[in-house]
């Protein structure tokens, strides 16, 4: 069917994410929850409006006086958008939780337990409002259905993963796997792109010729950009050292961003092929992945593998031994759960169009932008 045309995230309030417990309750600040007190560290909701999440996780540990890398989480959430989510916090008691004060962040102590990990959810639930709909509202609601009967949709990694107005991350990945941290820290601060502001773009452009100069013209949300110009300036030519300035869950993120952008080349050409059933399983490359056993899988794996002129083996990290990947396994295609209709009505944003709310859940590592980028069309 061709798609109907929408407007995401006009708002943040637009897009509500809640994290999934592994037990299947969805989690909510304003809700009390029967949690455990046991472990090593305290368990607590962040609840945070449209700010980036390692930005906020540097700000809380940094009100607490401990490193940003006590403060764990189990998975990435938007930035534009009201997010819900677990974090875990190393070397504070939860009554300097309750002290916190942090404007667009909220913290409320959950209880206690071991160091959270990534992947420790069972998904995301999401109430999303679509807006700037040119069609009726009867039409709209039997687009809407023909969405809930089949709400199966290619699985692949979507914006976030790579960055939405700067998509650098599986760039700079690909240089890390390549040990090439000169090209990783170069790209990261110089790599232009058209959604970014003018004047980060000349600062970028300055950086290119004159670090400490361009050091002047980053505004201060330009965190880990001027991390790393200072340690340049400070050590120039240590680029290595400039990387490793970045939090570890973010160093590791870039690898992951690589990782994800072949899963989508390679889920892209499956679906070109026309082969691949629901079940259908695609390796995440790394140094320890397992070979499938569907030949026409392994020839486009290695199609891939060689257009961008890598091995496995640059996957494996001996050094620091923080950046390798073994790799793993992810769904070709997923389904949209418990979808439903909350509302449909006016846009009081966009005079003369309509708008509606959705609500659906999706499992861990999936993509609700993905899942209404198939169904909706959202240029």
């Amino acid at each position: 069917m061709d798609k109907i045309k929408a407007k995401l995230k006009q708002m943040p309030s637009d897009f509500v994410v809640k994290e999934i417990l592994p037990d299947k309750r969805i989690l909510d600040i304003n809700t009390q929850f029967d949690y455990p007190n046991e472990g090593n560290t305290l368990h607590c909701i962040l609840k945070k409006e449209d700010f980036d999440q390692f930005r906020a996780v540097g700000i809380i540990a940094s009100e607490l006086g401990i490193a940003s890398k006590d403060v764990a989480i189990c998975g990435t959430k938007d930035k534009i958008a009201h997010t819900t989510q677990r974090v875990s916090i190393k070397g504070c008691k939860s009554v300097d939780i309750d002290k916190l004060v942090l404007g667009d962040i909220s913290i409320k102590y959950l209880g206690r337990g071991p160091e959270l990990r990534i992947g420790e959810l069972y998904g995301n639930h999401f109430e999303i409002v679509l807006r700037g709909i040119d069609i009726d509202k009867e039409e709209l609601s039997k687009y809407l259905q023909k969405i809930k009967d089949n709400p199966k949709f290619p699985n692949h990694f979507g914006e976030q993963r790579f960055g939405s107005i700067r998509p650098i991350s599986h760039i700079v990945g690909k240089h890390v796997i390549l040990g090439d941290f000169k090209g990783a820290v170069l790209d990261y601060i110089c790599l232009c792109f058209p959604r970014e502001s003018e004047m980060i773009q000349k600062a970028r452009i300055k950086a290119k010729s004159d670090i400490k100069a361009a050091l002047e013209l980053f505004p201060k949300s330009s965190y880990y950009e001027r991390v790393m110009m200072s340690h340049l300036i400070e050590k120039p030519e240590d680029y290595r050292g400039a990387f490793f300035r970045l939090p570890p869950n973010l160093q590791k993120l870039m690898v992951h961003a690589y990782q994800s952008y072949l899963f989508n080349r390679i889920l892209d050409k499956v679906i070109a092929s026309g082969f691949g059933n629901r079940m259908l399983e695609i390796p995440l490359f790394g140094f320890g992945m397992n070979i499938p056993k569907d030949p026409k899988l392994v020839a486009i794996m290695r199609e891939v593998l060689k257009a961008e002129n890598i091995s496995l083996g640059n996957f494996r990290d001996d050094s620091s031994r923080q950046l390798g990947s073994k790799g793993g396994r992810r769904k070709a295609f997923q389904t949209a759960e418990q979808f439903k209709v909350v509302e449909i009505g006016d846009d009081e944003l966009n005079l003369g169009k309509i708008k509606c709310k959705i609500s659906f859940s999706l499992r861990k590592g999936t993509y609700a932008t993905v899942f209404l980028g198939n169904n909706f069309d959202l240029s």
